[in-house]
């Protein structure tokens, strides 16, 4: 069964306002597709400008039970922080037994994104959880 992820993203069309999208993907090149058009230079610039940028963020799974999330936020024009955030077990109440683990990878390269986001296609909520705990 492939993965289906969810992409949600923020940038500029017209203005100062930060317009919200979303997408459904079920693959990488569909993904990267998205990043590949997302308006690096000018985000760069406008959140400089107006101390609020745009980004991307990346869901597989429900955010309100089980998923992997990553995000990529601009901080230049060919590169982003990126982290990953995995909920395997929501657990009780929000915190008992909660399995869970996030990770920075600091300022990456959006192709060297790219790649790590191929990831999300690769491998379970499950995988991704103990790629990510060690």
């Amino acid at each position: 069964m492939k993965n289906v992820v969810t992409v949600y993203y923020q940038h500029r069309t017209d203005g100062t306002e930060l317009v919200d999208h979303e997408k459904v993907v079920t693959s990488h090149e569909a993904l990267c597709d998205i990043i590949d058009r997302y308006p690096w230079a000018e985000e760069v610039v406008l959140t400089e400008k107006w101390g609020e940028g745009g980004g991307l963020f990346f869901l597989l799974g429900d955010i309100k039970r089980r998923y992997a999330s990553f995000q990529l936020v601009p901080t230049d024009i060919d590169s982003g922080l990126l982290s990953v955030d995995i909920v395997q077990k929501p657990g009780f109440l929000g915190t008992f037994g909660r399995k869970s683990v996030t990770a920075q990878f600091d300022v990456v390269s959006i192709t060297d994104a790219k790649v790590t986001l191929q990831q999300l296609f690769d491998f379970s909520i499950e995988g991704l959880y103990e790629k990510y705990q060690s």
